[in-house]
Formats: structure tokens, C-alpha cells, sequence
């Protein structure tokens, strides 16, 4: 605990009661980011384990760690891209986040799936033709 006051993710003023907030879910937002830097947990890694996974190992799966890095991508590219529709922006429904989802999934295993081809020898086919 002293370590983390002193490296600043605590502050001294409420080093005594850190473990009471947390055990009553009470940290602030700041106080709950600098525990996630210094442990290097990503949050949206972790969100995805909390919300759609059933294993907390499922944290290190490669699949988990796609899925994070495409939300984030999707996050920072998505307002840009409405910012240059005109009207109101509406929340979508879930049937088509679903197909997005679907669609998006698909892209990312052929994907995958051509860069297996490649390790294993495959896509070399028209060399020798």
C-alpha cells in the first residue's frame, strides 16, 4: 500500500480507507484509472470480460484482445464519420449491430484464416503455375 501512495496511485489522504472503497465499490473515476494504469489492466479488455466472456482468463485470449482493439478503433473512427452526416445521430438497433458484428467478425477470420494459409505454406500456389 506504501508503494502505491508513493508512486502516487493513492494519495496519502485516503491510503487508510483505499481497501473500504473498494470493497464498497466507492473509488472515484481518477482514483479507479490510476489503479488500472499501474496495474496495466486494459479497461476495455476488461469490460468485455465482465460483459460477454465467462472466464476472467479469457482476459489474455487473443479473441478478447481483437475485440478491444476493434471497439477502440470503431470508437475513435465512428464520430468523425458522423460529424460529416447531416441530421440527428440515433442509436442504431441491435439487429444491426448484430449484423455488423457478423459482418465484422467474418472479415477478421478470413483474415486470420490467410495468414494461416501463408505460415503453412499456402497462398504460394501461383508461383509455380
Amino acid at each position: 500500500m506504501r508503494k502505491l501512495t508513493d508512486e502516487g496511485v493513492i494519495k496519502e489522504s485516503r491510503r487508510k480507507k483505499f481497501f473500504e472503497k473498494v470493497e464498497e465499490g466507492n473509488l472515484t473515476i481518477d482514483e479507479f484509472q490510476r489503479v488500472l494504469l499501474h496495474l496495466k489492466i486494459d479497461p476495455i479488455r476488461a469490460g468485455l470480460v465482465l460483459l460477454c466472456y465467462e472466464s476472467a482468463s479469457s482476459y489474455e485470449d487473443p479473441c478478447c484482445e481483437t475485440t478491444a482493439l476493434v471497439a477502440v478503433a470503431l470508437a475513435a473512427r465512428l464520430p468523425s464519420e458522423l460529424a460529416a452526416c447531416e441530421g440527428q445521430f440515433e442509436t442504431i438497433r441491435q439487429s444491426l449491430c448484430d449484423t455488423i458484428a457478423r459482418k465484422t467478425s467474418s472479415a477478421i477470420a478470413k483474415h486470420h484464416m490467410s495468414l494461416e494459409s501463408r505460415h503453412n505454406g499456402g497462398g504460394f500456389e501461383h508461383a509455380y503455375a
